[in-house]
C-alpha cells in the first residue's frame, strides 16, 4: 500500500467484517503532515513519528 508510510495518517471507513459491520462502499482517506495523539501522548507531530516510535 503506498499510502501507509510511517507517519502518513489513514483513515479508512467502510466495511468492517469483525465488528459485523457490512458496506458496498469504502474509502481510505490518506492524511500527511498532521498530529495524531493516543491516550495523550504525541506520537505523530506535522507528518512525523516522535516518542517512542520517532
Amino acid at each position: 500500500e503506498l499510502r501507509a508510510f510511517a507517519g502518513n495518517f489513514l483513515i479508512s471507513t467502510g466495511a468492517n467484517e469483525f465488528a459485523e459491520r457490512y458496506t458496498t462502499c469504502h474509502f481510505d482517506i490518506p492524511m500527511r503532515n498532521c498530529d495524531i495523539t493516543i491516550d495523550d501522548i504525541l506520537i505523530v507531530e506535522s507528518g512525523k513519528l516522535v516518542g517512542p516510535l520517532g
